[in-house]
């Protein structure tokens, strides 16, 4: 990352695209640290650590999958919403 571009935490990042996949505002979405640990989220995919995981979880009717560079990939969810 050079020193002039911006960190977006990759929880936000997981709020945004949810939201604007469902096509809401993100404050209209139910809380992320309900479904997963959004610190743990954001440090496991810091700019400062090189992980090598892939992601999978359940977030307001999509399987959220984040790659080990950090992007984010929504998919329609089998599973219940509440």
């Amino acid at each position: 990352m050079s020193p002039n571009s911006e960190y977006h935490p990759i929880s936000l990042q997981i709020i945004d695209t949810v939201a604007a996949a469902k096509g809401v505002s993100p404050m209209e979405l139910t809380p992320l640290a309900d479904v997963i640990d959004p610190d743990a989220l954001d440090s496991l995919y810091s700019p400062a650590t090189a992980t090598t995981v892939t992601l999978r979880f359940e977030y307001e009717g999509y399987s959220v999958r984040i790659d080990d560079d950090g992007s984010v990939t929504l998919s329609e969810s089998d599973a219940p919403t509440r």
